[in-house]
């Protein structure tokens, strides 16, 4: 099960909300570079709503991350290419196992 966000009623966190903390947490670690991190939905060439949140490190990460739904998450990177987790949990351990080296700096 997801982590629960205050306020939700259902005790399991939607694809806006799982979208939300992916940015939030990457604008934590200061993934900003160079765009800043970019989240939002849109239609995929199914005619699916799709969440995203973009971030990157200079010269260490570029990332994508898609919300097809809470139990669907495809993490994207030129280094690894694509990767599916089956909830947030799961992809959030994955990051902070993976990226929790990179300095926690701001980049210029």
């Amino acid at each position: 099960m997801e982590l629960v966000k205050e306020g939700n009623t259902l005790g399991v966190m939607n694809s806006k909300e799982i979208c939300q903390a992916i940015a939030d947490w990457a604008q934590h670690q200061n993934f900003t570079a160079p765009y800043g991190v970019l989240s939002g939905q849109y239609v995929n060439k199914k005619g699916k709503k799709v969440y995203s949140v973009t971030f990157g490190y200079a010269r260490t990460l570029d990332a994508t991350v898609e919300i097809y739904n809470r139990n669907f998450i495809v993490f994207r990177t030129s280094a690894t290419g694509s990767e599916v987790f089956k909830s947030y949990n799961e992809l959030m351990v994955e990051l902070t196992k993976r990226y929790s080296h990179i300095k926690n700096e701001p980049t210029i």
